[in-house]
């Protein structure tokens, strides 16, 4: 009777250790399981989120070059703007010079002595100006 009841509570023990096996196989499986339907959910959202920062980025990547594409323009035609006005500056006072050196030429020519007088005097004052003061006079 001993035996019978020792050997009764071997298979009862059997029995609860291949049932507390299984159960811990099934929530090992069901822990995986979870883990791996998780961690597919935080991988899909990342992947979402990635998809979208990467098309924002690319976004505003080709806003930023259209920009400067048009702000570059815009220097462009300002330069050529200002390059054109100078030249036509420039060929003006090249054309007024001439004239005024033609007719200062004229002058000389048409009044001699008054210009080696003019030429002198203004010689004389700049030399005024430009002396240096002398403590000593």
């Amino acid at each position: 009777m001993a035996d019978s009841q020792i050997s009764d509570a071997l298979d009862d023990l059997k029995d609860n250790v291949s049932s507390a096996a299984e159960k811990a196989r099934d929530g090992v499986n069901d822990g995986v399981n979870a883990a791996r339907d998780k961690w597919k959910s935080v991988s899909d959202d990342v992947q979402t989120r990635y998809r979208k920062v990467s098309s924002d980025v690319r976004k505003g990547a080709e806003r930023a070059s259209e920009q400067l594409r048009k702000q570059a323009d815009a220097a462009r035609e300002r330069y050529e703007d200002t390059a054109e006005s100078v030249r036509q500056g420039y060929t003006k006072m090249k054309s007024q010079a001439g004239d005024v050196s033609d007719q200062v030429s004229t002058y000389v020519r048409q009044n001699p002595g008054k210009s080696v007088l003019i030429a002198a005097s203004v010689g004389f004052v700049l030399g005024l100006l430009f002396r240096g003061r002398n403590d000593e006079d």
